[in-house]
């Protein structure tokens, strides 16, 4: 998962920009989906929980009641005000041939379990 989340980073991933995307999209971050989040098409995705449409003002301020409380959140600032004036830069993996690859817990599980699953 490091390795993975590394990539992505080093591709412009921030926790702004993951809270961003959830409070932008209207989305539930941990909650099963019909399908990734990086297959999100719109305002008609089956996965987002409310059809009302969020200003970039709106989104900030909710990302902002999220990050406030960390210790390096003045940093962060910067940062949501790039993303109120929609000049943040796209990830790579929004890029065609670029989608993340979709990871499952199960192999953990079988590895990590106390009895043989036989």
């Amino acid at each position: 998962m490091l390795v993975l989340l590394r990539s992505l980073k080093d591709a412009g991933l921030t926790g702004v920009k993951v809270l961003w995307t959830f409070f932008e999209r209207r989305v539930q971050p941990l909650v099963a989906r019909v399908h990734p989040l990086f297959r999100y098409t719109g305002t008609d995705d089956p996965t987002r929980t409310s059809r009302g449409v969020l200003g970039p003002g709106e989104v900030r301020s909710h990302v902002w009641a999220v990050i406030k409380q960390a210790k390096n959140a003045e940093d962060d600032i910067v940062e949501l005000d790039r993303h109120e004036a929609g000049l943040a830069p796209e990830l790579a993996t929004k890029q065609e041939g670029h989608d993340p690859v979709v990871v499952s817990l199960l192999p953990l599980r079988v590895f990590c379990s106390p009895r043989p699953l036989l």
